[in-house]
């Protein structure tokens, strides 16, 4: 953690069983200047590094992670909830990011302009340099909390930025450990840690000195954030609440459907921003794919994440589950059937199925749910799939699925959403195709811009 002056003390536990996990010091709000102050402090040196000198310790502290890959990983899963083999495959993402990040900061170049293009303009000579942004600020949620450091903070390091960790609330120690190898391997100052509530976050990310602010987190975060900073008009990157569609066409492979369902939902035990929310049916296969989920889904127990064969973890805190199943009962009540699921054991959601949701429902719209629950609407045509499947504010991801590639990425074309998939079988196999917007230039970043509040 950064040496400065602490508020409250906060306990971190295991989601599973309550063991007490380690403790961490807040930061106070009237520390946030002296947090700032030592990163404007490291800035000039950073900046000014050869691209080869920082990339050389970058590679150093990734070079140390991959040797604790195991260890980190376990600690992660324990604290998070996360299934060990996802917790592992994140951790070792990770250090890949900062691998990755570190070379393509050392080869980061200006361009030539194309001045000859505009009249009078034949004979200039104009050079675009990319240079450092200069502080900046990664807020961190708590599901992947340990591979998005890595696409924020290794991303703007690798360029010249320093950088100030905003850990996540509910799971800081991993991610915290992770930062630790990092500091030690950099200049002090260039990456910094902290570990704050939402007073002492919003003076962080709106406090002179700060250039750049990036923020994955709920939609509330970043209307906080982008509030706080406004006056500052200060860049601000945020990847927010997705609440996903998937349309399945009458003419799907169903099993495949089945299986990627499960394969995106069950992520993180149901909390991902980018995983498909909502399954939008065509009516003729409706109940047969209903059928299909709650079979494969029945056995699928959530137990401890370091189990053996643990398929699903707990979600991050008692908290989420029963905010999970407050949103489950007001779309049985809006007229959607339960047809698999259980009322919550503490943190333990099991997984959930709601079948004939109603459109009106709250749950296909902007009621986002971050846990493991699979509603399905019906729908007659294609029209109405789509009308549905853009009716909300959450547009992070989407997908069609049917055995039409064309027709497939047609609708996917009229799907108002940041990134989408569209799946179809061939002669040799299934065919996919993905499409993401980008609105911010990071070295190794994902093409990533969800639409309206995502």
């Amino acid at each position: 953690m950064s040496a400065v002056v602490a508020g409250d003390v906060r306990q971190v536990r295991a989601p599973a069983d309550g063991e007490l996990l380690g403790e961490v010091a807040a930061l106070a709000v009237q520390a946030v200047p002296e947090v700032v102050f030592t990163a404007r402090r490291a800035l000039p040196d950073w900046a000014a590094a050869a691209p080869h000198a920082r990339a050389d310790l970058l590679l150093a502290a990734a070079d140390e992670l991959a040797g604790m890959v195991e260890e980190l990983a376990v600690r992660h899963a324990r604290e998070s909830g996360k299934i060990a083999p996802q917790a592992l495959h994140e951790v070792r993402g990770a250090v890949a990011l900062l691998r990755r990040n570190a070379e393509l900061g050392r080869m980061a170049a200006g361009e030539l302009a194309p001045t000859g293009s505009l009249p009078g303009g034949e004979r200039d000579i104009t050079l675009v340099e990319r240079v450092p942004l200069g502080v900046v600020v990664a807020v961190i949620p708590f599901n992947f909390p340990v591979e998005l450091t890595m696409e924020k903070a290794a991303a703007a390091l690798a360029v010249g930025n320093v950088v100030v960790v905003k850990l996540p609330p509910q799971n800081p120690l991993t991610t915290a450990a992770v930062l630790d190898v990092l500091a030690r391997h950099l200049p002090s100052g260039v990456v910094q840690q902290v570990y704050a509530d939402v007073p002492a976050s919003a003076a962080l990310c709106s406090a002179p000195g700060v250039d750049a602010v990036s923020l994955t987190g709920s939609v509330a975060a970043g209307q906080a954030v982008a509030a706080a900073a406004a006056p500052l008009l200060r860049p601000l990157h945020f990847e927010l609440g997705g609440n996903g569609a998937a349309i399945v066409r009458a003419d799907a492979d169903l099993e495949h459907v089945v299986s990627e369902s499960l394969r995106g939902r069950l992520l993180m035990n149901g909390q991902a921003c980018a995983a498909t929310k909502r399954l939008i049916v065509h009516r003729s296969v409706a109940a047969e794919l209903t059928e299909r989920l709650v079979a494969a889904l029945a056995p699928v127990i959530p137990t401890d994440p370091l189990a053996e064969g643990a398929l699903l973890g707990p979600l991050i805190d008692a908290a989420s589950a029963a905010r999970v199943e407050t949103q489950v009962q007001w779309a049985v009540d809006a007229g959607a059937r339960r047809v698999l699921g259980r009322a919550p054991d503490g943190a333990f959601f099991a997984p959930t199925v709601l079948a004939d949701v109603p459109h009106q429902a709250a749950v296909l719209h902007d009621d986002e749910i971050f846990g493991p629950v699979f509603p399905v609407a019906v729908v007659d045509d294609d029209e109405q799939a789509l009308a549905l499947a853009n009716d909300t504010r959450l547009r992070l991801t989407a997908a069609v699925f049917s055995a039409d590639l064309p027709t497939a990425l047609a609708m996917a074309g009229r799907l108002d959403f940041g990134e989408w998939w569209s799946t179809a079988p061939t002669t040799t196999g299934r065919r996919s195709c993905r499409s993401a917007a980008s609105t911010w230039p990071e070295p190794a970043a994902r093409a990533w811009a969800g639409r309206s509040r995502s």
